[in-house]
């Protein structure tokens, strides 16, 4: 299927450039710095079990490739129809997190997901006949297939990015310490290093004195950060002292005289 090995190839150039350009920190071309582009590859979304999301979708789009390179049987037109449809999911999860919690609207993912459309698009116009043994190729079943392929895609892309792990005893208290104790830290929402941050905390974060820089962002407060000379994210200040970048929690503890009752230790 050469229209598939060839949109597969577009798809993995694409996610390819996407990966590089995350691992050097550096926005993609036609998208400058505080673009949407540039707000999507910065996010917390841009990275999934530690490698670059789009890694993932460049590796897919290589597999896909290399399915439909050679004839496609039965079974193999099966697993790359699987794949697609899970590439798809996957890219539709990401277009609604860019555009309904980043509200950034990223061309290159909209330009690779497209792509992942069209690889469907060619793949069920080309569904091999069910034949005798293979029931599971009628359109219903395959539609009932396909559905919850994209179902299960979804669902275990939102677990994987919104898991947070436990918090200690000793991050609560140290959370609710510079609360309590009028510290401030400021960030964005589409800030890498204060999720970073947040999650030195844990499931703790929740409980932090965190304030939004930006105005696009949930509860932002921008006067209060213009107010307080915020230059670059995430910054902390801890009774009058103040702390750019990412900070350890012993710094944090120290800074704000945190002394941990034993059962927090």
């Amino acid at each position: 299927m050469w229209e598939v090995v060839v949109l597969a190839a577009v798809g993995a150039g694409i996610a390819g450039y996407l990966t590089v350009t995350k691992l050097v920190q550096s926005a993609p071309v036609l998208c400058g710095a505080g673009s949407a582009c540039d707000l999507v590859q910065t996010s917390h979304w841009a990275t999934l079990l530690g490698v670059p999301t789009a890694a993932w979708g460049a590796a897919l789009y290589v597999a896909l490739a290399l399915l439909a390179a050679r004839p496609l049987t039965r079974r193999r037109w099966l697993w790359t129809f699987m794949l697609a449809v899970a590439g798809v999911a996957f890219s539709g999860y990401m277009i609604a997190v860019a555009l309904g919690v980043l509200r950034a609207g990223c061309w290159w993912c909209l330009t690779s997901a497209t792509i992942m459309v069209l690889v469907l698009a060619a793949l069920v116009r080309r569904r091999p006949p069910p034949g005798p043994r293979w029931t599971s190729l009628q359109p219903t079943r395959l539609a009932w297939l396909g559905g919850g392929i994209a179902v299960l895609t979804v669902v275990m892309a939102f677990a994987v990015f919104t898991l947070t792990a436990p918090a200690t005893a000793y991050q609560e208290e140290l959370a609710r310490h510079l609360s309590a104790t009028g510290a401030r830290f400021y960030g964005a929402f589409w800030c890498s290093a204060c999720r970073e941050q947040k999650r030195l905390f844990g499931s703790a974060a929740d409980e932090l004195p965190y304030i939004e820089c930006d105005a696009r962002g949930p509860g932002a407060r921008p006067d209060l950060c213009a107010q307080a000379g915020v230059r670059s994210y995430p910054t902390w200040t801890i009774q009058g002292s103040r702390q750019e970048g990412v900070t350890p929690l012993e710094t944090l503890a120290r800074l704000s005289s945190f002394t941990p009752p034993k059962t927090a230790r």
